[in-house]
């Protein structure tokens, strides 16, 4: 079907490039740079969908919002922002928005947007509590915005919810999230695994949300409980019978095919899916997280991270994801007295890093394989011009190093020799022979 859509925002091409694609599509659109000459069009009756920008004129069109839902309470409502923050993400839950689109945009996303609008009567974006500003996931990338939408749906929703990620990736402060958003948050968020007793368990959840943090770890006892609780609550009254978030960093559905995993406890426990990117997914969030995570831990306020901290930071590769950077943050924070954290900081605790006991038992397995490398090297037939063994080996490890020490310090030589132990000059003869650019 074909709709009238009411546009605004206050950016001209953005206006045109979005009534060209919908004109495309089939529907007509009526466009305008305010909030206010919008919120007069829908009271007027005019338009099936609205579609507009979050900031128009340095005014946030959720000012608007109240005045038009009142007058036009079917009316969907789309909203696009180039805030991409959780708290935009929450707000438009609050105002009972249709769709949150995140600029930058693709158009088949906002086309397809609109037309599911205009299949529904009432706007299916569940309501979340505007006190969720106080609890906020940091980040603006890409990656974190289907994160965001999701949990704007989901928190005032009955269906139970799957939250998959990596160890470090936020899955706790997602399931605080999606309690605290909706109509659960004043009764009990139930975090323990002691099924044993049906009606106990449901008793003390009292309709509020059951957390299971890494839910593969339930032993099968403990998971065919959770599945007599979850059938038991099914008798239970919508308004009264409580949800079930449960988070995991493995692969249930092979674990369900291994036979280590029910699977009539996945199908019920994955309706609603959120999946939390890794940190090297989420472009350059670090900096944002980075600052946070400093300001939250230091009294001073005006402790700050040199920029070439930040940088080294954003290459670094989290295997920890956001724990282990706000470990890191908080660990320089305590250490380091100076208001400003500079990149030989960062770069010594990184030092530090390197001799934990992980990374010896890593460097076990290493000079093994080394050995094994080494031992074929020596054994091969060699012929007229070859490489020595000797270099051939050196080679295996040099470049490595260099290239490593140059992303560490964002290309500049002459502290990747200081952290090489180097002279600047041997780093440069070494670059050139290597062929490292």
């Amino acid at each position: 079907m074909k709709y009238h859509v009411l546009l605004a925002d206050d950016d001209d091409s953005v206006r045109l490039v979005l009534s060209k694609a919908l004109t495309r599509a089939g529907h007509t659109v009526k466009a305008t740079d305010n909030a206010d000459t919008l919120v007069k069009w829908a009271q007027a009756g005019q338009g099936d969908i609205v579609l507009t920008d979050v900031m128009m004129g340095g005014r946030e069109v959720f000012e608007s919002l109240p005045e038009l839902t009142q007058s036009r309470p079917n009316m969907p409502v789309i909203i696009i922002s180039a805030n991409n923050t959780v708290n935009t993400a929450l707000k438009a839950g609050t105002h009972k928005v249709f769709e949150y689109v995140p600029k930058p945009f693709d158009l088949d996303d906002v086309t397809q947007a609109v037309a599911r609008a205009g299949l529904s009567v009432n706007p299916r974006r569940n309501k979340v509590s505007a006190e969720l500003g106080k609890l906020p996931m940091i980040g603006r990338s890409a990656a974190m915005q289907p994160v965001y939408r999701a949990v704007s749906r989901f928190a005032s929703g009955d269906l139970p919810v799957l939250i998959q990620g990596a160890v470090g990736t936020g899955k706790d402060l997602v399931a605080r999230l999606l309690h605290d958003g909706g109509p659960r948050k004043d009764r009990p968020f139930f975090r323990d695994t002691d099924f044993e007793n049906t009606s106990l368990t449901l008793q003390k959840v009292n309709g509020g949300d059951i957390y299971i943090d890494e839910i593969s770890e339930l032993t099968a006892k403990q998971q065919e409980r959770l599945m007599a609780v979850m059938t038991e609550a099914e008798t239970i009254p919508a308004g009264q019978r409580p949800r079930l978030l449960s988070a995991t960093r493995k692969d249930l559905r092979r674990m369900a095919a291994e036979g280590k995993f029910r699977d009539d406890l996945l199908y019920r426990i994955n309706v609603a899916e959120i999946r939390i990117p890794p940190l090297s997914a989420r472009d350059k969030d670090t900096y944002e997280l980075a600052e946070s995570f400093l300001s939250q831990t230091s009294q001073n306020n005006n402790r700050r991270f040199e920029t070439e901290a930040l940088d080294i930071l954003h290459r670094h590769n989290w295997g920890g994801n956001v724990r282990e950077l706000e470990n890191l943050v908080r660990r320089l924070a305590v250490l380091y007295s100076d208001d400003v954290i500079t990149a030989e900081m960062v770069l010594q605790e990184f030092s530090k890093d390197i001799l934990s006991e992980d990374m010896r038992e890593d460097d076990k397995k290493l000079e093994t394989k080394l050995e094994e490398a080494c031992r074929r090297l020596l054994n091969l037939e060699k012929e007229e011009g070859d490489e020595t063994p000797y270099n051939t080996a050196l080679a295996w490890v040099e470049k490595p190093l260099i290239v490593e020490a140059l992303r560490l310090t964002g290309g500049n030589r002459a502290k990747a020799a200081d952290h090489l132990g180097i002279h600047r000059n041997t780093l440069r003869t070494r670059l050139k022979l290597l062929n490292i650019s």
